[in-house]
Parts: C-alpha cells; structure tokens; sequence
C-alpha cells in the first residue's frame, strides 16, 4: 500500500469528510471510533494492523502521517442512548489500544498538528496566566462554596470549564449574570463582562494565521454567546478579519510558549483592543473555510496530505507561566 495519512475519528465529522474529498480517499485510512466492531485490529512487538469495514487493510509502516480528530466514545455521541456495560468496556478497550497507537507514531515523529487531550496539559487557567505576557485579558476567577466569593450588583458572564452537558439536554453557555445572585454552592468560572463589538476566532495552523469575526449586534439582546443563536451564526455570519502583524507576532509567542502547532483562538473585539478568552487546541476550523476561499481549508490539506513533508508536533515540554 502507498503512504497513508491515519485519520482517527467518528463517522459523524463533516471536517474529515471534506478532507477527505480535496486529499482523496486512497491516500487516506479512516478510523471511526464508533464504530470499532467493523474493524479488524491487531498490535504485537512489531506493529500494528488494522482492516476497514470495506477490507482495506494498512500495518503501521504504510503510514506517513497521523491526524487526532474527533474520536469520541459512543456514549459521549448519544447521551441519550442506553448502552450494556460491557459494550462500553470493549470500546474503552479499543480507545486505549488505539490512544497508544498515536503514541506509538508520534514517537516516530508522524503525529501531526494536533495534540492528543491538550486541554489535560493545558487549561483554561493555564492559557490565561500564558496569554497575560501577550494579551489583554478580562479578570477571572473560579470560586465554589461560599458567598463572599460573589461581588454585590456586579454584572459578569459565568462559562463552563469543561462543556459537558448540565443535563441530557442542556449546556451551560456562556451567560450575562449578576454575581450576587449565584448559587455558591455551585461551582462557577466567572470573567468579566466585555462590551465587544466582535466575536473573533483566529486558526493557528503552524505558523500561519486565518482570523474570523463575527459582528455581536444582531445578538447580543438575547444571549452574549453566538453558539446559542443556531448553526446559521455558526457558518453564514462569519467574515474575514484581517489580523494586526503585532496581534499575529504575539500568537506565535504564545503558542510556541504552550507548544502547539494547531489551535483555535477566541477573542472579543472591543474599541480597538483584543481580548484573550482561550485556545481550543483540537478546535473546528472547516465552517470558517468551507468552500476554500481564504486559503485556510488548503493549508490544512498541504499539513495532512500523505504528499506532502511531515512536520510532527513537539513533544509535550514544561510550560513556563
């Protein structure tokens, strides 16, 4: 077999779906998590060995390249769906073997631009005390289980660390709230709030920048989080933001400090000043690009292809905060 790129994944990733048109099916071997019963597996001493659904079969030494996408359990897809115990036992079985493969190729120097559970090695709190050598920053604080933690009559926004479900159909969105009327036995991250005139999302793709903003006045009088307003806000309201060179100086900074070659910076947008809120080191990215107009969606093709030099991503290192 020629040289492949291994994607690994779940078969609901629209992103995967259009690499995959733009790079060629043939130069890359898909890995869904979901659905690891219809795959054939097998890893001794020497190597590893996997066989699709279609019986397409590659060993480790046919693969060039490996992309960390979006390989989420079965259970963390359907929330709602009841699963056997045992069936959830298996899959964790086969997400550990499969963890360990991409360990595996990242040692030989295959794994590129994203790292493998970032957000474990670098936080939220660990990206603000970072970002603060590089940007502004609104004041944050995480508190539970006492009330002296809330300020009286102040207005802040509350957000969620982890974006895990409240309940089976609710998230905590980012929310405008008054402090004092929090409940402190629950525990809240809470910034303040900033009068922003624009969302803005920023793709770091090792070295090179594509910025994004998103114009908050069509929303900001029912919610200060664009999530909440639907899938439209999501990919239709976007447009290109051309990035200040020293804004774009200061992100190479701040990622080399973390040690990423990939990630996804949100900002707001405020009487000329940007204001860091936080890096998604597995970000989405395809929405922004769709139809590859603005040179993102081809950056991200020349990084993944089999074709093309294999820059592997750093080994973790200690970050200096």
């Amino acid at each position: 077999m020629n040289s492949v790129t291994f994607i690994y994944t779940n078969s609901l990733d629209l992103t995967v779906d259009l690499l995959i048109s733009k790079i060629g099916s043939e130069n890359i071997f898909r890995f869904n998590l979901d659905l690891w019963q219809e795959y054939k597996i097998k890893v001794d001493h020497s190597q590893f060995f996997i066989e699709n659904p279609a019986g397409r079969c590659i060993t480790s030494s046919d693969i060039a390249k490996f992309y960390w996408r979006r390989p989420f359990m079965t259970q963390q897809l359907y929330p709602n769906r009841k699963i056997r115990p045992e069936i959830v036992y298996m899959q964790e079985e086969v997400s550990y073997a499969l963890r360990d493969m991409v360990n595996l190729a990242w040692s030989k120097g295959k794994l590129v631009l994203v790292e493998p559970m970032a957000d474990a090695r670098i936080g939220k709190f660990v990206q603000l005390k970072v970002a603060s050598k590089y940007f502004k920053i609104p004041p944050y604080k995480f508190v539970s289980g006492s009330a002296e933690f809330f300020e009286k009559g102040k207005s802040s926004i509350v957000k969620s660390l982890t974006s895990k479900r409240v309940n089976e159909n609710a998230v905590l969105y980012t929310t405008r709230v008054q402090e004092d009327q929090l409940d402190p036995s629950t525990p809240w991250l809470i910034q303040d709030y900033v009068n922003a005139s624009s969302d803005i999302t920023i793709v770091f793709v090792r070295g090179k920048m594509y910025g994004f903003e998103l114009n908050r006045e069509s929303f900001l009088d029912k919610t200060v989080d664009w999530r909440e307003m639907g899938p439209e806000t999501a990919t239709d309201a976007w447009r290109v933001h051309n990035l200040p060179r020293s804004l774009e100086h200061s992100i190479v900074h701040f990622m080399h400090d973390l040690g990423l070659h990939f990630g996804r910076l949100d900002m707001l947008y405020a009487n000329g000043d940007y204001f860091f809120l936080e890096v998604n080191a597995n970000g989405e990215w395809a929405w922004l690009d769709f139809e590859g107009k603005v040179g993102l969606l081809e950056k991200m093709v020349e990084e993944i292809s089999p074709k093309t030099p294999c820059h592997s991503i750093p080994i973790p290192r200690a970050i200096h905060v």
